[in-house]
């Protein structure tokens, strides 16, 4: 295999030459990368993607890709009009096309902790970080201060929930300490998403749920959606897009609710009395409806894989409680209505027999139809679509 050919050759050379070698291991890869996701992202309108995962086992980085939309851009029309006009002046080789797209263009990059025989000193990291971002910089043609680094660490909680202010998690980047802010408008079929680049270990948009968005866009048209640890409400964005009814959206954080109120306003959705925002532990929501008989055509469960919050009861362990959280949705759930749960959680074993009532349910997993060209080999998540039988009806 490739993988192991590459290993075998970084053991082989001293310390220098490694880095060396393994910035021009990682400029090839990326090069071929993104000459091939370019042209995907252009046919798909897509503005962010992923360009980089952990595909050589020396250099642990997932690096992300995101152009920004310009500012004076504050519609969903208006962007998918810029984008498309963007594609086509790109295609037409237009004198300076390129260069303006790249003045907008930023990598966020996540280091993964390395396992104990290949961990280094802080400092030795920085500067090897560094390093690739310099190389990075030089492959892409992106601005050293438009790229911005974060290092995930294998400790259980919300991590993606989390502000990035402690040293655990800081940010180890290219640009300096006091720079301003990172952050912006991106776009994504048919819906504006805004994102933060510098202050949150996560941006406010996984890019490896596009796939299950574009699914829920889809299938919203007219229907009754809630959408459970709705974060930045992405989900409920692409639901509104759809067409739906009425959307719930519930989350513990006032902040990710102001964010995806920003989300909402961005495309032109806000205001709207069927649209409603919901600040709750999910289990007491979830019980709250049922004692109220709610019902919903649609309803997205995509929980943290772990949770400790101090505004809920308990902690959340996905892997233990998902069968309980599903439990309770089926009882919210309308007789022709869906629920699509993901995780991306690789010890979770998803078994129907868990499921109550699982002789009268269909179950498909439909992770494979969720995964977009940039994550295909490295599958980040699991989804199922688990529906009523129509046997019971």
């Amino acid at each position: 295999m490739e993988k192991n050919k590459e290993t075998d050759e970084i053991e082989k050379i001293g310390e220098a030459e490694k880095k060396e070698y393994q910035a021009m291991l990682l400029k090839n890869r990326v090069q071929k990368k993104f000459r091939v996701l370019r042209k995907w992202a252009r046919k798909n309108l897509v503005t962010c993607f992923r360009l980089y995962d952990r595909d050589i086992p020396e250099i642990p980085l997932a690096i992300d890709l995101y152009e920004f939309l310009p500012e004076e851009i504050r519609s969903a029309e208006k962007a998918q009009a810029f984008v498309l006009s963007q594609a086509k002046d790109e295609s037409q080789n237009i004198p300076g096309a390129a260069r303006k797209r790249l003045s907008r263009t930023y990598l966020k990059i996540f280091l993964y902790e390395r396992p104990p025989q290949h961990q280094k000193s802080e400092s030795e990291e920085e500067r090897w970080l560094l390093d690739i971002c310099a190389s990075l910089s030089d492959t892409l043609g992106i601005e050293r201060s438009h790229i911005v680094c974060k290092t995930r660490r294998h400790d259980k909680g919300g991590a993606q929930y989390s502000k990035n202010s402690s040293g655990k998690n800081a940010e180890i980047s290219a640009r300096q300490n006091s720079s301003p802010q990172i952050a912006g408008n991106v776009f994504e079929n048919g819906s504006i998403f805004f994102v933060n680049l510098s202050d949150y270990l996560d941006t406010g948009l996984f890019l490896d749920m596009r796939g299950m968005r574009a699914l829920v866009k889809k299938c919203s048209q007219g229907k009754r959606v809630l959408n459970l640890f709705c974060y930045t409400s992405s989900f409920s964005v692409a639901a509104a897009a759809g067409g739906a009814a009425a959307i719930e959206s519930v989350d513990l954080s006032n902040t990710y609710l102001e964010w995806s109120k920003k989300n909402f306003f961005l495309n032109g959705i806000s205001g709207k009395s069927e649209f409603k925002f919901f600040r709750s532990d999910v289990f007491e929501f979830l019980e709250e409806a049922i004692r109220g008989r709610k019902k919903f055509e649609i309803i997205i469960l995509d929980p943290p894989t772990f949770s400790n919050s101090k505004k809920t009861r308990g902690d959340l362990d996905l892997n233990r409680d998902w069968s309980a959280l599903a439990n309770l949705c089926l009882k919210i759930l309308d007789e022709n209505g869906a629920l699509y749960f993901s995780t991306n959680s690789r010890r979770l074993s998803f078994d129907k027999n868990l499921l109550e009532e699982c002789a009268h349910l269909e179950t498909r997993e439909i992770t494979q139809e969720t995964i977009d060209a940039d994550f295909e080999q490295k599958r980040s998540h699991r989804a199922w679509e688990i529906k009523m039988s129509q046997h019971k009806h």
